[in-house]
């Protein structure tokens, strides 16, 4: 005790050891037959809690209580042996028993009173769940329920008076109400019932009386109001009666005011003396001047389920979600405040409501009770954890009593309480922190007492558990987190009291934790200091290690670069010399077309003359020296022809031609002129020809000619005696020609065949050249022509025996058919004397030419250029125009486009000294029927003339 004084339990009951050292037994009286045998706790109140034989019991005041345990187990009352007993900081009673196990007794256990119906004791409420109250005169309360029985009871003694078993019959009874009489006025299923308290009289009302009968449906409201008048209210409308019974007004829906589906949710009598009802379509007033119902000025529109009056006269209305309070002006009603969710007001709709004499609303729903203090803005709800019975209120049960205390029914029996002694707690709760846990790998790794707290950086799923230290309604408890530097303000974690950071940034960290009871008392804060470690190569080690990486890496990149400017300087240089190598050859191939251009043209008149000279009368003499200028002529001819080819070649310009032609014929024509060439040295010229008569093929035939004339031409110039031999034959199944050339010459060294097909190489090199002549240009062009036909030429060869070339051209072989040769294979041209209109600037070239066709018959125009040409055919009519390309002013293909635009069909055949691969065809596109390059011999105009006029017939 706090006095001093020591309580000892023994085996023949409990004393009591003053601080002056008197022995006292128990203060407390005990029925007969019980005894005290220990003491084991004083509470907070004040009260004793003893063990007795009879159970638990407890004193208070002097007075000594036994307190009855009922085990839902057990199904009954138990009476357990008590070992001890402990009161927590929160005011929780634990009892701890040897054969009952642990009971806990919750904090402000005592703050609610429970009645209800005991089986085993028939002094108790006879109605297991109570559906109505109404306050006494005598500061008692009328319960009516589900039993159909009338008790009263007193909410301060919890005593209790059974009066009517069987009001009305096995109906359940809906509503109560004492009138100033004395009378109870009880409200059933289709009937209202009078009951006389002091002469046990009942009277009943029916549905089917024949005078004053209800309304259809149960009673659920009564009230007085008007003038000591009773009012009722059902599903189907309201009546008003006098205290005899008597109707006065019977108002159904549809009718004087109320509409069609308006019922009454709660029925009060307000200011003034007039009834008010609460309907889902807002707030109405009985207006009696009137005998109607009216909505009440300044009232909500939205569903009203239930209303109290206060004592300043303003009243508080529960809506949906929400608390509001109305002043009274006399008329109307002024809104003052609401209470909301924002005030912290629960998402319910209060069907009970009370306002007790210090102005505390109390509202009763089906999920609890909830107080509400307008002064001081708190809003506190209460349930099964507070000590309710159950959470469940039933409708309009709730009644503030005489005495001041209220009641209210539910499920498990009428709950009782004294307001002033039911507030809000005002202990803290300490908080703590249950748990610190990170997931490090696969594993969970516990932290909570870590000192200090280091989050490595591979950690993860940082998980903060609090606990509000408080047994009264835990789940109510609300927390909240703020990580200063990561949260702007306070998260809220609700009643979980976890927190879980997935993946926080390096630093160090300062978490605050707080948690708010049930009754919102706020803890402490309580600080978590922690320490996220950055990840290795953060660490000054990793710095150092990073640097070290970072200089190697700039060291390695300026050695790359370095190298890389190597390179590319290398590379510009190359393609530098590319450019220039690539500029020579141009300017060579420029060259080299220049010069064919400038000696063809000459060599016409050289060759040109030279053949008239010869169809002239000379003696031998001359004609010898006439002989050795062609000859020169056409040897020079030969080496510009070559040059070309080589350029064009290395330049990526030799374009070959594919069309269709007999192989006979370029065979036929090569081996008649080497025939000849090898009879004037006396050699044997033979030819093994094993392909079928009529062969054709696809290709170029001019470059096949070429390869067959230097190859010959060499074996020719090379051997002194014996044979040149040509064999021809098919690859297998037609798929190519092979070629071989054979000689009995002097042979050729096997260091002279490397480097045989080089340009400008010759077998003994200066030697060769002073003993045979020739350019060395003749094998490499054979090469390059083979190469580009997709075949292959070799050389075999044995000094003192002779030289073997072959070629392989795989040209596409197929049978033809055999015939007398034509006028373009064997035959001499033969023209009838032609009017002839030539366009050359060149007058030697003119002079030439036009020579050329006189001699044979033909009658020739000349004209220097192309207005003199277009004077000329405009004058008189020509069957063929011969015509320079590079004429001064308008060009030759620009004169032919003129002519052709202007409707001159004559045919136009071009005579031009240049050796550019596309000049033919541009000459064909723009009009010319045949193309001739210079220098050119009579019989090469007299077959291209022929050639023309034949194809326009």
């Amino acid at each position: 005790e706090p006095d001093g004084s020591l309580w000892i339990s023994s085996n023949v009951g409990v004393a009591v050891r003053r601080p002056d050292g008197r022995f006292e037994p128990a203060p407390w009286a005990v029925a007969d037959g019980d005894q005290i045998l220990g003491m084991m706790l004083r509470d907070e109140q004040g009260g004793y809690w003893l063990d007795t034989r009879s159970g638990l019991g407890r004193a208070m005041d002097g007075q000594f209580q036994q307190v009855p345990l009922y085990s839902a187990i057990a199904r009954g009352q138990v009476r357990p042996n008590w070992t001890g007993a402990y009161e927590d900081r929160e005011g929780g009673i634990w009892l701890a028993s040897t054969n009952g196990g642990l009971w806990h007794l919750l904090p402000r256990w005592w703050q609610f009173s429970v009645l209800s119906r005991l089986e085993d004791d028939p002094a108790s409420l006879r109605n297991a769940y109570v559906l109505g109250m109404g306050a006494a005169a005598d500061g008692g309360v009328w319960t009516v329920g589900t039993h159909g029985a009338l008790d009263k009871f007193d909410p301060v003694s919890g005593k209790i008076e059974q009066h009517r078993t069987w009001v009305d019959g096995t109906q359940w009874l809906q509503s109560v109400l004492e009138d100033p009489r004395g009378q109870v006025w009880i409200g059933s299923w289709d009937a209202l019932l009078r009951y006389d308290p002091r002469q046990k009289r009942m009277r009943r009302w029916g549905r089917d009386a024949a005078v004053d009968a209800t309304m259809e449906g149960a009673i659920e409201s009564l009230a007085l109001c008007d003038g000591q008048r009773l009012w009722t209210a059902s599903a189907n409308g309201l009546q008003q009666r006098d205290l005899d019974g008597r109707v006065l007004h019977r108002v159904a829906l549809g009718h004087a005011g109320l509409s069609a589906g308006q019922n009454a949710l709660d029925i009060r009598c307000g200011p003034q003396d007039r009834l008010w009802v609460a309907t889902g379509r807002g707030l109405l007033q009985w207006v009696a001047a009137r005998s109607r119902f009216e909505p009440l000025p300044g009232g909500p529109a939205a569903s009203v389920h239930a209303m109290a009056l206060a004592g300043d006269d303003s009243v508080w209305l529960s809506e949906e979600g929400k608390l509001s309070h109305y002043g009274w002006q006399g008329d109307r009603l002024t809104l003052q405040e609401v209470i909301g969710s924002s005030a912290g007001y629960p998402a319910i709709t209060a069907t009970g409501l009370v306002v007790d004499r210090q102005g505390v609303v109390w509202a009763a729903n089906a999920r609890g009770l909830v107080r509400v203090d307008p002064e001081a803005g708190s809003v506190r709800q209460y349930g099964v954890h507070d000590g309710l019975p159950s959470q469940e209120f039933r409708r309009r049960t709730l009644t503030l009593t005489p005495s001041g205390r209220i009641v209210g029914g539910t499920p498990a029996g009428v709950v009782v309480f004294d307001p002033a002694q039911v507030k809000p707690a005002t202990r803290r709760a300490p908080l703590v922190i249950e748990r610190v846990e990170v997931r490090r790998g696969e594993r969970v790794l516990d932290l909570t007492h870590a000192v200090p707290l280091d989050i490595a950086d591979g950690d993860r799923d940082l998980r903060i558990v609090a606990r509000l230290l408080s047994f009264a309604d835990s789940t109510s408890n609300n927390y909240r987190y703020r990580l200063a530097g990561y949260d702007p303000d306070w998260v809220e974690v609700g009643p979980g009291g976890e927190r879980l950071f997935s993946r926080l940034p390096p630093g160090r960290y300062r978490l605050e934790i707080q948690a708010r009871s049930a009754d919102h008392i706020w803890s402490r804060v309580q600080v978590l200091e922690f320490r996220v470690l950055p990840p290795w190569w953060r660490s000054l080690s990793g710095l150092l290690l990073l640097t070290s990486a970072v200089l190697l890496l700039l060291s390695l990149f300026a050695w790359l670069y370095r190298r890389r400017l190597q390179r590319r300087h290398a590379y510009q240089l190359a393609l530098q010399k590319q450019e220039l190598a690539e500029q020579a050859s141009m300017a060579k191939t420029r060259f080299l077309a220049n010069l064919g251009h400038e000696v063809r043209t000459p060599m016409t008149g050289v060759l040109g003359m030279s053949e008239l000279l010869l169809s002239s009368p000379l003696n031998p003499q001359q004609r010898g020296y006439t002989e050795s200028i062609r000859h020169a002529g056409e040897h020079l001819l030969h080496l510009v022809n070559d040059a070309l080819d080589l350029a064009r070649i290395e330049s990526g310009r030799l374009e070959l031609q594919a069309q269709p032609f007999q192989l006979q014929r370029p065979i036929d024509d090569v081996c008649a002129l080497m025939a000849a060439l090898a009879g004037q040295k006396g050699l044997r010229f033979v030819v093994d020809n094993t392909l079928p008569a009529g062969t054709r093929t696809v290709g170029d035939e001019l470059r096949v000619r070429q390869i067959l004339l230097n190859l010959l031409g060499n074996a020719v110039k090379f051997t002194s005696h014996g044979e040149v031999r040509l064999t021809l034959r098919a690859i297998t199944a037609g798929r190519g020609l092979h070629i071989e050339v054979s000689d009995t010459g002097p042979g050729i060294s096997t260091d002279q065949q490397e480097r045989l097909f080089r340009r400008f190489e010759q077998a003994d090199g200066a030697r060769t050249a002073a003993q045979y002549g020739g350019s060395g240009l003749g094998l490499a062009i054979c090469r390059e022509l083979a190469l580009a036909m997709q075949g292959q030429i070799g050389v075999q060869s044995q000094l003192g025996v002779g030289t073997r070339f072959t070629v392989t051209l795989p040209l596409p072989l197929e049978q033809g058919t055999t015939g007398a040769p034509g006028a373009a294979e064997g035959e001499q041209w033969v023209l009838p004397p032609l009017r002839i209109l030539l366009v050359e600037d060149d007058l030697t070239v003119a002079e030439v030419v036009s020579g050329l066709l006189s001699a044979r018959g033909h009658q020739v125009v000349h004209a220097e250029h192309a207005l003199a040409a277009l004077r000329e055919v405009s004058e008189a009519p020509f069957e063929v125009v011969l015509m320079d390309l590079d004429l001064p002013g308008l060009g030759g293909i620009a004169l032919a486009e003129h002519l052709r635009g202007q409707g001159f069909e004559m045919p136009l055949i071009a005579v031009t000294a240049r050796t550019d691969p596309s000049i033919e065809q541009q000459a064909r596109d723009a009009g010319f029927d045949a193309f001739l390059r210079k220098p050119v011999t009579g019989d090469l105009l007299v077959e291209a003339i022929a050639r023309v006029l034949h194809a326009t017939r």
